[in-house]
């Protein structure tokens, strides 16, 4: 199991995230190489390009999965942790990646992100909003599970050492220790899937995309087939709707497709 890291050099939460995983795990740099450092089965790329537009990564290993260190922002700027899968599922792709496509995803990698942030949240008394967000933005085409842990919202909390080392450490739980759980793609509700989020914490789900309400706004049945056919580690992935998060005629044409699809129907 190789997994990749990669902090981007323009990002400040991201060299935050990489200074703390490389002080606590013990990084060393590789030979040969002044962007490269690595810990076991597990490398840290330093990239010139902003962490949405790597869509390359120049490296001659095949990587179990890829995880972005990253900031988050928000109208809000609110001090959150986020972890979330990248694609863009309509054909808007502002802000990196290809329109209509979405990564790889590997669940159980986002299931141990978003529970450790959790515990570490707690453990460490720091008052941070801990959530998951809907598939958002690129890198799409990289091939393999593209994974974003960030840091926001703003630059007092990018530059955090404290909120720096817990999303550095679920960044490490990610690559090495993926937590089983029933694997889902969810549907619905707002950007930051609360009630998917609940579904992690409270029933054991691991979700690989979350389409939110928005995406029903141009929406597409292979974009729906894509979420599943891109989800690894099971051929039977469950979808897990916000029942109340779309409205019923969207919510209607999406379980046709799924019963299209034999693909069972977790009411949230």
């Amino acid at each position: 199991m190789v997994v990749l890291i990669v902090a981007s050099k323009q990002d400040e939460a991201a060299q935050n995230i990489a200074r703390e995983l490389t002080r606590i795990r013990n990084f060393q740099p590789v030979a040969g190489s002044t962007d490269l450092l690595q810990q076991g089965e597990v490398l840290i790329k330093h990239v010139e390009s902003d962490g949405i537009y790597t869509d390359r990564l120049n490296l001659d290993v095949k990587f179990d999965a890829v995880i972005f260190a990253s900031r988050h922002r928000s109208e809000s700027g609110e001090p959150a942790l986020t972890v979330h899968w990248t694609g863009n599922s309509t054909s808007h792709a502002d802000f990196g990646g290809e329109p209509k496509s979405l990564s790889y995803t590997d669940p159980g990698r986002s299931r141990a992100a978003l529970l450790a942030l959790d515990a570490l949240k707690d453990s460490k008394k720091i008052n941070y909003t801990v959530t998951m967000e809907a598939t958002h933005h690129g890198p799409t085409e990289l091939g393999m599970p593209t994974l974003f842990v960030e840091i926001g919202s703003t630059e007092k909390e990018w530059n955090d050492p404290v909120a720096g080392a817990i999303a550095a450490e679920a960044i490490w739980q990610a690559a090495i220790s993926p937590l089983e759980g029933k694997y889902a793609v969810g549907f619905g509700g707002g950007h930051y899937c609360n009630k998917q989020c609940a579904a992690v914490r409270e029933d054991g789900y691991a979700f690989g995309h979350i389409l939110s309400k928005y995406f029903f706004e141009e929406y597409d049945e292979q974009v729906v087939r894509m979420s599943f056919q891109r989800t690894i580690g099971t051929r039977n992935p469950v979808a897990v709707i916000d029942w109340k998060g779309i409205r019923g005629p969207e919510r209607r044409r999406l379980i046709e497709t799924l019963t299209s699809m034999n693909v069972d129907v977790v009411r949230v």
